[in-house]
């Protein structure tokens, strides 16, 4: 059997799969030196120049080649795999993903030549020695992901959206927060209202940090919410903001700081936040993002994401982690859900991931009651739902953990 090196492997002959993360995971794992693609030459050539792309910001001195074959023919594809074996003695077939006559014409050409061929069940994350693998095997390793170039690999890239990340020393004042405006859930949707139309009447939404309004603003649905100075007054317990001032006709404070003021007249932004610093603060998880949006390059096959109005934002994800190799995208809905959420996280789940990713729907209301319709057909979708009563009792990781775990076990 031949040796490879996994450490410096020379050169790892993979077939193209539409799936980009069945072409990642090997090319990050074992870094060859050198990556060869087999491609469908009836195929456009534009997806692989992506995942070239990606796999170079992560190992910039990989050398790529393609070599276009017939995938219908068995004997031209065991002709082109005998060809680079024997530009490339010292090499290895990852067979992940591949279609049913490349896989044969490649076990075929690596068995006249005693050269390793190994194929990846992602699901598991487990190592399959089809033949003379055995090194490779006691060496491999997951490699870490991340979305940036999960995004690279469709020809997108990645940029901060809507919402700014929270400073991590800011994180238990949100969360307590989080949970006061949870359990009121009406009182804040009023109160934000105001805070925003506030903002506007002085004219500083844009401006300064400072609000100083009268209770009562022309617009009638804008007056200051009987109740409301509860919230006021822990959020300035917590520090949110400071110089809080309430008087029979006026309300006046300052916002800590531009994101506080940014999160404080968005009524929706809270549930990213709680949902964010939940998963950050586990521990478990890896590149974990919040109110990450896509920037698209107007490439024709990208078009069902970027008409997709799914979100406030286009293309804007609330929250996406990886669980291994596994990226979950998370949809937050402080209201109750509607289909556009459902539909919204199906397209992100197929286009970047299919089978190898997830789809997670957080909300505040209590689905089961309120929108059974949502529920049934998130079932029907594979997409999972935490809802009122598991975010109120502090088990949101905990129910995402059983989740993930279920779907690696099955």
């Amino acid at each position: 059997m031949k040796e490879v090196k996994t450490k410096n492997m020379k050169c790892l002959v993979k077939i193209y799969d539409t799936n980009q993360i069945n072409n990642l995971v090997s090319i990050l794992a074992f870094k060859p030196q050198t990556a060869i693609f087999l491609y469908d030459k009836n195929k456009k050539r534009e997806n692989l120049e992506y995942l070239e792309k990606a796999c170079i910001e992560n190992l910039p001195n990989l050398n790529f080649e393609f070599y276009a074959i017939d995938i219908q023919n068995l004997d031209s594809i065991k002709k082109t795999c005998r060809k680079i074996i024997k530009s490339n003695f010292e090499c290895a077939f990852d067979i992940t993903g591949g279609d049913e006559l490349s896989v044969i014409g490649a076990y075929l050409a690596c068995a006249d030549s005693s050269i390793p061929i190994f194929k990846l069940d992602l699901e598991s994350g487990k190592f399959i020695n089809v033949a003379q693998s055995e090194l490779l095997s006691n060496e491999f390793n997951l490699p870490i992901l991340n979305l940036k170039t999960i995004l690279m690999s469709k020809g997108a890239t990645l940029e901060n959206g809507l919402h700014p990340t929270p400073d991590e020393k800011q994180f238990g004042s949100i969360l307590s927060f989080c949970d006061k405006i949870f359990k009121n859930i009406d009182l804040w949707k009023e109160l934000c209202s105001y805070i925003q139309f506030g903002m506007k009447d002085c004219g500083s939404v844009h401006k300064e940090l400072k609000f100083d309004c009268i209770k009562e603003i022309n617009d009638i649905k804008s007056k200051l919410p009987q109740g409301s100075e509860i919230i006021l007054e822990y959020a300035a317990e917590l520090g949110l903001i400071k110089d809080l001032k309430l008087s029979d006709e006026r309300v006046s404070f300052q916002f800590f700081n531009e994101n506080i003021k940014r999160y404080m007249v968005d009524f929706g932004s809270w549930l990213e936040l709680y949902t964010y610093i939940s998963l950050v603060k586990s521990g478990l998880f890896n590149d974990i993002k919040m109110s990450a949006q896509i920037i698209w390059g107007g490439i024709k096959e990208n078009r069902e994401l970027k008409e997709n109005k799914g979100s406030s934002v286009e293309n804007e994800i609330d929250v996406s982690f990886f669980h291994g190799i596994t990226p979950v995208f998370v949809s937050c809905k402080i209201s109750c859900p509607d289909s556009e959420a459902i539909q919204e996280l199906d397209v992100y789940s197929n286009y970047f991931g299919g089978k190898s990713s997830k789809c997670i729907l957080v909300t505040t209301s209590d689905v089961k009651e309120e929108s059974p319709r949502v529920l049934k057909r998130a079932k029907e979708m594979g997409i999972e739902i935490c809802d009122y009563f598991c975010i109120i009792s502090g088990k949101l990781v905990e129910k995402i953990q059983k989740i993930l775990q279920y779907y690696t076990k099955k």
